[in-house]
């Protein structure tokens, strides 16, 4: 019984030690201990990208060229990122992923706001990679 009573205590303080901010995993600067990418702060724009992709894709996908063209570009920015946190810059990757978002913007079936959110993550990337991340 006291086993149990003690494990209990050592359990919700832990919690309550880990919720208060008592375990810090960076320090207060942002950096990561004994991690080295330099791309980090550009792969969450990315992932919001992508993400923001899988939805216009869901409601636009009306034929196979633009399911294509969808998954294309989200695919291709996946690799890229996974370049990325090896620490090369996977500029072909980037390219591609560009290419597939020019081409759907030629796609008449576009939703006029879905065009403009996918030249605007067009721009995104092109200035990233005009930066080199």
């Amino acid at each position: 019984m006291t086993a149990r009573l003690l494990s209990l205590v050592l359990l919700t303080s832990g919690a309550i030690f880990a919720q208060y901010g008592g375990y810090r995993s960076s320090d207060p600067y942002g950096r990561g201990y004994g991690r080295s990418n330099p791309y980090e702060q550009g792969q969450r724009r990315i992932d919001s990208i992508q993400q923001d992709l899988a939805q216009i894709g869901q409601r636009a996908a009306w034929d196979g060229w633009a399911r294509r063209r969808f998954s294309d570009a989200i695919e291709n920015l996946e690799r890229f990122q996974r370049s990325a946190s090896r620490g090369k810059f996977d500029r072909g990757r980037l390219d591609r992923a560009i290419d597939n978002l020019n081409r759907l913007l030629t796609a008449p079936e576009l939703y006029p706001r879905d065009r403009q959110r996918i030249a605007y993550h067009r721009d995104q990337l092109q200035s990233f990679r005009a930066r080199n991340g």
